[in-house]
């Protein structure tokens, strides 16, 4: 009795000291490298992007931040190798719509829930994206393509970054409001999605304004038409889905650091207050600007806000498409 007297007073001192433990250790982050692990391939914009906040926030912070790319399934590859590890702000995640949003609708089950296994760190970005089309398809325009698409139904091909990523449903949704089909054909990543299509092996594709600018300047693709709120400066003469009586296609696109649920606050607080000062810097505003992409700074909660608008707002474009990925 005296024995198991001394264990009942003993355990809640030894609760107490691993909790200061744990206090301590959020405190004293970071005191290692940190890992933000990517669902694209390496080259792409979200890379691009990932790479730019790794190194300011490292210089921030003061210690290494790696990116890791693991690319497949739609980003769930690269969710469950976040919620892998432990809730201690050491590996996060670079999300976006693809992955806290439209997965719902393609993964069922999806076998994380964005909204409850994970907690936002700070938006980052929204970006516009385009419809492109292969030099060799013929299409100059957007209503080349409608009128091709809706005489031949599923002749035409396009590609995206992988089922159910936002390059892909952007497509699904254009074509439910337009009345036509195209066969879809999914990459494991934006480059490879883009290099089909510059090749002629598929006609359309849309990807983020900053992978195709390049290649549209160099004449290897053709642009239909924006998905954004405006006309874009570098593109003065392709108009926005609006323009052209498709409806719901502005800020479709953007991205956001996340963390595990259960990641200690302090720890969110200083990886949130270093991405604000990402988001502020002259520098990457400068280098945003000139690819077309608006700074997103906010709350760290903007993240699970964005979440839950946007799974309504995309239920109603293709939440009765048959999507589902076994």
């Amino acid at each position: 009795m005296r024995v198991y007297s001394s264990l009942h007073k003993l355990i809640p001192t030894a609760l107490l000291l691993a909790c200061l433990g744990q206090a301590h250790a959020a405190d004293e982050f970071p005191q290692r490298a940190i890992k933000i692990i990517v669902s694209q391939q390496a080259g792409g914009g979200t890379d691009n992007l990932a790479r730019m906040w790794a190194e300011s926030v490292g210089k921030t912070l003061n210690v290494p931040v790696v990116v890791e790319n693991k690319p497949g399934a739609g980003g769930v590859i690269a969710a469950k190798a976040v919620l892998s590890q432990p809730a201690n702000g050491y590996t996060l995640f670079l999300a976006g719509v693809s992955q806290m949003v439209l997965n719902k609708f393609v993964y069922k089950p999806l076998s994380y829930s964005p909204e409850e296994d994970f907690a936002g760190v700070g938006m980052l970005t929204t970006v516009p994206f385009v419809l492109a089309a292969s030099p060799q398809s013929g299409f100059n325009n957007y209503d080349d393509l409608q009128q091709a698409a809706k005489s031949d139904p599923e002749k035409i091909t396009f590609a995206s970054s992988g089922n159910g990523n936002s390059t892909h449903l952007v497509v699904e949704m254009l074509m439910k409001q337009a009345g036509f089909k195209m066969l879809h054909i999914p990459y494991r990543g934006e480059p490879d999605s883009i290099v089909s299509t510059v090749g002629g092996n598929t006609q359309i594709v849309a990807p983020v304004l900053s992978s195709a600018l390049p290649l549209i300047k160099e004449g290897k693709l053709k642009p239909l038409l924006v998905f954004n709120d405006s006309r874009v400066p570098e593109l003065p003469e392709v108009p926005t889905a609006g323009e052209l009586g498709l409806k719901g296609f502005e800020n479709i696109g953007w991205s956001a650091v996340a963390v595990k649920a259960g990641t200690p606050d302090t720890v969110i607080k200083k990886l949130h207050a270093a991405t604000q000062t990402f988001l502020n810097d002259p520098a990457a505003q400068e280098k945003f600007a000139a690819v077309q992409v608006r700074a997103m700074p906010g709350p760290s909660s903007a993240l699970i806000d964005f979440t839950v608008r946007d799974t309504a707002k995309w239920q109603q474009a293709v939440g009765d498409l048959n999507l589902n990925v076994k």
